[in-house]
């Protein structure tokens, strides 16, 4: 008989999924550069600048009330790209974005991230209410301060709105990621576990949402979002009970543990639901103040539940 090496099967998988978002890659790329070289083409570039704070009292998904922190962030976003109407009824863009993020407490959080991609969208007929397709493909570096959650991600999405009159629009898709962790070394191990990959899965979700306008150019939006996968819990170590159904660990460097004690990150498969409610109030004609509230429900095995809940204030204006 045979030895399977999960690891080794994990990594062929990841490497394959990885491949195949490549491949869409290549063909989302031949795309965009058909876009750029006809010559009927219209273009539109944009640029935008988002400023956010956030407060989570549950930052580090923790279970046990020990393993709990709250902690609130700034976040300074610089998005842009360039749209290209191929047709009357369809279009490319071309997207890019840089992000920081600090922590008040817990510096060890403390990331930046870019992200490159394009999108399709095909709309199935013209005017303000004919049904839009949307499908994107992105990819994100993450860099975190403590190393720990450094990775890449590959995010396919598929996604469908209709406006059902001025006020109402509905959107409702599906995404699929591939993560690969960057830091999976020996040095960064667990003496815990020999496996320490913690970000490297695959994980896919499911949304709806809608979006109401208001009288004053205001928009409430609301959505649901459905996640199979992973969530990355922060816990005092050890903990038998994360330990036994954790997918990898590793030492986590990002939060300062009492002396004497170790820090671990588990993987832990689970499914979540997110629940997110926002407000967008023009203040300008380039720039809005948003406000949202939102709620993470996450189930992973032997009845380890817990919660995350986010309030953001953010600024956007748009530059170009």
């Amino acid at each position: 008989m045979h030895r399977v090496d999960k690891k080794k099967g994990g990594a062929v998988r990841i490497r394959s999924s990885l491949a195949i978002c490549q491949r869409i890659g290549l063909v989302s790329v031949s795309v965009l550069m058909g876009a750029l070289l006809a010559p009927s083409v219209s273009a539109n570039s944009f640029l935008d600048l988002t400023v956010g704070l956030h407060a989570d009292d549950n930052i580090t998904r923790g279970f046990l009330n020990s393993d709990i922190h709250k902690d609130q962030s700034a976040e300074l976003a610089l998005s842009g790209g360039r749209l290209f109407q191929l047709a009357p009824a369809n279009s490319v863009t071309a997207i890019g974005s840089v992000t920081t993020t600090r922590f008040a407490e817990l510096s060890g959080l403390h990331s930046n991230s870019l992200s490159l991609g394009g999108t399709y969208q095909h709309k199935f007929g013209l005017g303000a209410y004919a049904p839009v397709m949307v499908g994107a493909l992105v990819w994100t570096h993450h860099d975190s301060h403590s190393q720990t959650r450094d990775r890449e991600v590959m995010e396919l999405e598929i996604s469908y709105g209709k406006r059902l009159s001025a006020l109402w629009n509905l959107t409702a898709g599906a995404t699929y990621e591939v993560s690969k962790g960057i830091h999976d070394a020996r040095r960064h191990a667990s003496i815990y576990s020999t496996r320490n990959d913690i970000y490297d899965f695959n994980q896919g979700s499911v949304f709806a949402g809608a979006d109401y306008t208001l009288r004053n150019y205001a928009v409430i939006s609301a959505s649901y979002t459905f996640g199979d996968g992973y969530v990355v819990s922060s816990a005092l170590a050890p903990n038998p009970g994360l330990g036994s159904i954790s997918r990898a660990l590793t030492a986590d460097h990002a939060v300062q543990p009492p002396v004497g004690r170790k820090q671990v990150a588990y993987t832990l498969p689970a499914r979540t639901h997110l629940v997110d409610v926002n407000y967008s109030h023009p203040i300008g004609r380039d720039s809005s103040i948003n406000v949202g509230i939102s709620r993470q429900l996450v189930k992973a095995r032997q009845g380890v539940d817990y919660t995350n809940n986010r309030i953001s204030l953010r600024f956007i204006q748009i530059l170009h």
